[in-house]
């Protein structure tokens, strides 16, 4: 509620007015008082406030009107394919852009200035008590002009970060759509994302995402080439890994080889211990045999004998 004008009317005795009148509605004239009275000073603090009041309501009212441009021409660069066409469309809501953000400071400027204004009311007690209405009056209608200015620097805020979401949405969408991964499957959700998000910061936006194939495409490249160097490294260390059980493997072997020749060592250390013993054993029964056959062919011969001696005798 804007009670200035009712402080205005109040001054030159008019009364309050009965219907409060809004800031961006039309400015009624002011009532011509006596020169040098404290009513026609008071009527001209008040239009100076009241035009600094009027500067920052148009400047919100711009920003209002220029951020709903903005939401429409953002829609269009969405749903725009024409690579010409998105550039001026871009080309408008950087200008939208620009504007907003003079519009901002302009209405920022004049709340500052409608604070020194009141200032200047406080510079001396004198003034500050003959002039308490309208320092009452001002310093309300700033808040009030405060708080209408954050809440349009917030829907600022909140719509650029809803561009900037739907931008990012459909990047990741024509990403998915446009590339895959070097062995043919579709990229994942984390790899597109983060491809998405170096794409934003490069400046390929929705609308100039047509002419920035090439980076994103050098940058996909490069993924590709760390990919396939991951999968090189990951089968030299399957291949490590093999080599290093197959030498565990060979060296477990060569152990057994190690054990079998210790043990045919001792194996022929027994053998050739028998061999001798068998060799022995071997002569010392040809001596026994060599013995028998004296010992019989002695016997033999005995008997002979005895047989002639007894056909002889």
């Amino acid at each position: 509620m804007d009670r200035l004008q009712d402080f205005r009317r109040a001054v030159v005795g008019l009364g309050p007015s009965e219907s409060p009148m809004e800031l961006r509605g039309p400015v009624l004239p002011l009532p011509i008082a006596p020169a040098g009275s404290q009513e026609a000073e008071t009527v001209a603090i008040l239009e100076n406030y009241f035009e600094v009041v009027n500067t920052v309501t148009e400047s919100i009212e711009d920003i209002y009107h220029t951020l709903r441009e903005m939401s429409r021409k953002h829609e269009q660069a969405m749903e725009t394919i024409n690579v010409e066409k998105c550039d001026a469309i871009r080309n408008e809501i950087s200008e939208m852009d620009n504007n907003i953000n003079e519009s901002m400071q302009r209405a920022c400027q004049g709340v500052e200035k409608m604070n020194e204004l009141t200032k200047q009311l406080k510079d001396t007690p004198a003034n500050e008590c003959k002039f308490a209405g309208v320092i009452r009056l001002e310093e309300n209608q700033r808040r009030y002009m405060f708080q209408k200015l954050s809440t349009v620097i917030e829907t600022v805020q909140k719509q650029q970060l809803k561009a900037e979401k739907n931008y990012l949405s459909q990047t990741e969408r024509r990403i998915k759509i446009a590339y895959t991964n070097p062995d043919g499957t579709t990229l994942d959700d984390d790899t597109v994302q983060q491809l998405a998000t170096q794409v934003m910061k490069a400046g390929a936006t929705s609308a100039i995402f047509q002419q920035s194939k090439d980076v994103l495409a050098q940058m996909l490249e490069t993924r590709n080439d760390i990919y396939r160097i991951e999968m090189s490294m990951r089968s030299l260390n399957r291949l490590f890994s093999d080599m290093a059980i197959l030498v565990e493997e060979q060296g477990n072997m060569m152990d057994v080889i190690l054990r079998n020749i210790d043990s045919a060592k001792t194996y022929m250390e027994k053998s050739h211990e028998e061999l001798r013993q068998a060799r022995a054993y071997q002569q010392s029964s040809r001596r026994k045999l060599m013995c028998m056959l004296l010992i019989s062919a002695v016997i033999i011969g005995l008997f002979v004998t005895a047989g002639l001696l007894g056909s002889l005798l």
